[in-house]
């Protein structure tokens, strides 16, 4: 068992802030690129990057895209993918590192089957100077180089779903933190010639079907994200043209950090009328792609498998709708609410129809005759 880490902080520095930078974008779009050039220039605030490519297991990794067929049960029965897992897996690992930073107490290693991920984040850490073992010492010291301004945590990833990015705003919102977002346009052709010159590439199918579903922050649409920004890096990444504004996205989030959620007697008392509204509005949204991914799938597989299909469907619309109202309990929807809950049904499918695809992938393989 690791020893717990110990944080040490500049007792004049009491008040740092802590921010989160989410990077979206395809394979190849140059996320990581940007965020070593964030870390490398002089910055009013450390820079730390935690990739999700290096903490998370390569055969979990969100980036092949993979392991979207579902593989494993919680506790409900319901059916969820071992990516999702380890993201929830290293969003837990940030969190216990944000909750030491602000109590100034132990880093201790999370609960639960995790040990992996927590080993593979440490050493995320360490590699970037942020934890040093001390000689002739039971405990690792956790030395932030804070005490000339705030520390950004920058989380490099795809994050095409909006639901993968809602769950960093929820930490922040928890821990009133900084927030911000900042997409990567890039053309998909762009991006599959760049990604085709790495060492391990995804395939360019992935990032095809990947572009397919990835859903831009949207602030219009979407409150929590107002504080996003988009980057074109089709002729690759050019800080001088792109520094400032980064820079006065993420100083602007960490003026106005995320308030936390407050009880608001109105709103208790108009709760239960606007549930009801969202849930018949979220319904009929759910029923409409419901019917769409049914109409996909015919012609495809089995009228077997189609039943079963509309079963696991009508489960996780089931699931969806029932996140919405615990979502809604004690305050009232908002558009926020629904968002969130469609695109993490939209997850859902992807589990149920992936898992009969590549069945019916598997079983056509198999039908081939051999040739002599």
């Amino acid at each position: 068992m690791r020893t717990p880490l110990r944080v040490t902080m500049d007792e004049t520095d009491k008040s740092s802030c802590i921010g989160l930078c989410v990077l979206c974008g395809l394979p190849g779009a140059g996320k990581s690129t940007l965020a070593r050039q964030l870390k490398n220039r002089h910055n009013p605030f450390t820079v730390v990057i935690i990739s999700y490519d290096d903490v998370m297991p390569e055969e979990e990794s969100v980036n092949d895209y993979r392991d979207v067929s579902c593989q494993s049960k919680n506790k409900g029965g319901r059916e969820t993918s071992l990516w999702k897992q380890q993201r929830q897996h290293l969003l837990q690992c940030l969190e216990h590192l944000i909750t030491a930073l602000i109590s100034r107490s132990a880093l201790k290693p999370p609960g639960g089957k995790m040990e992996g991920t927590w080993n593979r984040f440490v050493q995320c850490l360490e590699s970037q100077g942020l934890i040093s073992a001390k000689k002739d010492s039971e405990f690792c010291c956790l030395s932030m180089n804070v005490k000339s301004g705030p520390v950004y945590f920058i989380l490099d990833d795809n994050f095409y779903y909006q639901s993968m990015r809602y769950e960093v705003f929820q930490l922040a919102r928890n821990y009133s933190l900084g927030f911000c977002q900042l997409y990567l346009y890039c053309p998909v052709d762009c991006c599959s010639l760049r990604n085709n010159k790495r060492p391990n590439p995804v395939t360019d199918r992935i990032i095809i079907l990947m572009d397919s579903k990835l859903e831009r922050p949207n602030p219009e649409k979407n409150t929590w994200e107002k504080d996003s920004l988009s980057l074109d890096s089709s002729n690759g990444i050019n800080m001088d043209e792109f520094i400032a504004r980064i820079k006065n996205l993420m100083n602007q989030a960490l003026e106005n950090p995320v308030i936390p959620m407050e009880d608001d007697e109105e709103k208790e008392r108009d709760r239960d009328i606007c549930a009801a509204n969202v849930l018949h509005q979220a319904d009929q949204t759910l029923r409409r792609l419901t019917s769409e991914t049914m109409q996909t799938v015919k012609g495809l597989v089995s009228a077997k498998d189609i039943k079963k299909i509309a079963q696991e469907l009508q489960q996780a619309k089931s699931k969806a709708l029932n996140q919405l109202r615990q979502t809604a309990t004690g305050k009232t929807p908002t558009s926020d609410n629904i968002s969130s809950v469609q695109s993490s049904f939209r997850e859902d499918v992807d589990c149920v129809l992936q898992k009969y695809l590549l069945q019916l992938q598997a079983d056509r393989h198999t039908a081939q005759p051999t040739v002599s």
